[in-house]
């Protein structure tokens, strides 16, 4: 007896590309066993011992990625790619006993003529006898392992880049956050496996640039902001400061009226600057500059303030807080610069003698001050 009829509708996935239903089909595959030879035990100790993370939630996040996922499938089954040059047993599947000399003669034919070298190869002319058992296989390596090996084929194989006879690995690795997934994770199991430590010294996440909404710019919605298309209007300057002045550990936003505010910032920094250039005509700091201790007090302070901006400076770009640092010389140029020092040492500069040590005492101060804004602000604008 039918007590009931109804229609479920069933999650189900689909090809972004196609937007057509996959059929999920059980092949034979190549892996990378992630606990066959401890690789999952030794890179997750790489990650927490010899690595720095910027920002910090991406050792938890690759952490995470690592401990959990699954062994490494590294065949796929296209026509172009890296072949994965073995011979296998037709019989048992199983890789032929030299595999690893047979690699090493193949990958001398790659070396002289290309890829092609391995699809045009006889079996026979490496077996010999044996090539009527062995079958070449024709799977190509997984991209992100291609990817994945660039520090063997970029750092180990030039020898300039080493240091000491071994390769300098202090190296930094930059990409968006998508990457603790794909090359930061395949560059890691690679390097972890071969060598046993990671291939870099620091890696740096940053976030994608959305908009105002915090929506992803598309074409679609009408709310992309073409980086040409700013430095046309406002100039590369301008561009270049939204960028040091956004926070990358998060999804940065951009809009109009944020780069308007960039504007305004950029302003501050210019007038500010062109104010204490005005201020210096006439001063040769190889015969006017005063020593610290001799300056009038007002001008020992704000050099002291200069100085601990320095340092703070020094300090967040080691931390590639580079925000930090265009906030912290905003702050700098709007609070103690204009609020207060340049608005009280103007009366000295336009009124006193022009070698009076007042004068030149405030000029002292001027040119240490915009020495420094120079070295701050260089890399950015």
């Amino acid at each position: 007896m039918l007590l009931a009829h109804a229609t479920l509708r069933h999650s189900y996935p689909h090809c972004w590309r196609h937007r057509t239903p996959v059929i999920f089909r059980a092949t034979p595959q190549w892996f990378i066993g992630m606990d066959t030879a401890g690789l999952r035990r030794d890179a997750l100790a790489a990650i927490a011992n010899e690595v720095e993370w910027f920002p910090g939630w991406g050792e938890e996040r690759i952490a995470g990625m690592v401990a959990g996922r699954p062994d490494w499938c590294i065949s796929r089954q296209r026509t172009w790619g890296v072949p994965i040059a073995l011979f296998v047993d037709k019989a048992s599947g199983a890789p032929h006993p030299r595999s690893i000399e047979l690699l090493e003669q193949v990958a001398r034919r790659v070396a002289q003529g290309g890829v092609d070298a391995w699809y045009a190869l006889d079996a026979r002319e490496l077996l010999g006898a044996e090539a009527e058992r062995y079958a070449k296989v024709t799977d190509v390596l997984d991209v992100w392992f291609d990817s994945g090996v660039t520090h063997a084929c970029v750092v180990d194989a030039r020898p300039e880049l080493a240091q000491d006879g071994h390769a300098d690995w202090r190296v930094m690795y930059l990409e968006g956050s998508d990457q603790h997934r794909g090359w930061f994770q395949s560059s890691l199991l690679t390097r972890v496996a071969m060598t046993g430590h990671a291939p870099y010294r620091q890696v740096l996440t940053h976030g994608f640039t959305v908009d105002e909404q915090g929506r992803k710019m598309s074409k679609s919605l009408g709310n992309g902001i073409e980086p040409q298309d700013v430095m046309k209007r406002l100039g590369a300057d301008i561009l270049r400061l939204w960028i040091a002045s956004a926070d990358y550990s998060n999804e940065m936003a951009l809009s109009e009226q944020i780069l308007q505010r960039v504007s305004d910032t950029y302003r501050r920094l210019r007038n500010t600057s062109r104010f204490l250039l005005a201020n210096l005509d006439g001063f040769d700091p190889a015969r006017h500059l005063l020593p610290v201790a001799d300056c009038l007090l007002l001008d020992q302070w704000i050099i002291a303030r200069a100085d601990d901006l320095q340092q703070q400076i020094v300090a967040a770009c080691d931390r590639y807080a580079f925000a930090e640092v265009v906030q912290r010389v905003q702050n700098f140029c709007t609070n103690e610069l204009g609020a207060l020092y340049l608005d009280i040492t103007k009366d000295r500069l336009y009124t006193m003698p022009r070698d009076s040590r007042g004068r030149r005492s405030a000029q002292s101060a001027m040119f240490r001050i915009i020495e420094a804004m120079v070295r701050w602000l260089a890399p950015v604008l």
